[in-house]
């Protein structure tokens, strides 16, 4: 007769061994297979040295999963400790749990305005008034195609330049400190999966091209740009 668990074991040690079991699966993250929301989960994993067992799901076969998430979107993160959606949600739990939001509650505190602050510009910006209707052709073309690229531009510009403001009042390595941290993570990805459309965009300022550069060479994320898939949709 088959056995989920070790033979001859007490109730006690039945427990732990269960425990055991929970503790040691992956992590599951399911998202498109594509970078964009998904990229910066994928890259807090990586700072971390935490294998996640990452689900990507093709366009198509979204329509059949979609009634299985919880509020019908991706990411989704499975943990030991349960499921979670919301992206930035997501992002500040493997923040805490990972140790990538400083020491104090202050530098918790700047990782979430850094969040917010490139979530203004690229969900809002870049995934809404672009992506939607040039890279998934889910909305019609705007009227006037060029001025909302510009607009879209402009707002990139003056929220990049407000996180570089923050990092120079720091004046450490990276935004907030001097090891990458949860807002570093969200604005590489951001930046990266928006030069699909601003092919420029992560050199438009000596700021910004140092960042970049910076963030690319830690040799944790340099691995994992190395052995990450290519994104199916360019993004």
């Amino acid at each position: 007769m088959n056995q989920t668990f070790p033979e001859k074991l007490s109730c006690y040690s039945v427990t732990l061994y269960l425990k055991h079991l929970i503790m040691t699966q992956r992590d599951k993250h399911l998202y498109f297979d594509v970078r964009a929301r998904g990229e910066a989960i994928r890259m807090l994993y990586a700072l971390a040295g935490k294998e996640l067992d990452d689900q990507r799901i093709g366009f198509a076969d979204w329509p059949s999963l979609k009634p299985s998430t919880p509020l019908g979107k991706v990411p989704v993160l499975t943990t030991e400790d349960g499921v979670l959606c919301q992206s930035n949600v997501i992002a500040r739990y493997l923040g805490r749990k990972f140790g990538l939001i400083g020491s104090t509650q202050w530098d918790e505190t700047l990782n979430d305005l850094v969040m917010e602050t490139v979530k203004e510009f690229y969900e809002s910006g870049v995934i809404a008034k672009i992506f939607l209707w040039k890279i998934f052709k889910g909305v019609p073309e705007p009227e006037d195609p060029e001025k909302v690229l510009e607009e879209v531009r402009q707002s990139i510009n003056k929220h990049v330049n407000y996180i570089q403001s923050i990092a120079e009042g720091r004046g450490k390595k990276f935004i907030l400190c001097d090891q990458i941290q949860l807002g570093d993570v969200w604005l590489y990805a951001a930046l990266e999966s928006s030069r699909v459309i601003y092919p420029d965009i992560m050199t438009t300022t000596p700021w910004v091209k140092e960042f970049t550069a910076k963030f690319e060479a830690d040799e944790r994320i340099k691995k994992h740009m190395a052995e990450r898939p290519p994104s199916a949709a360019g993004i």
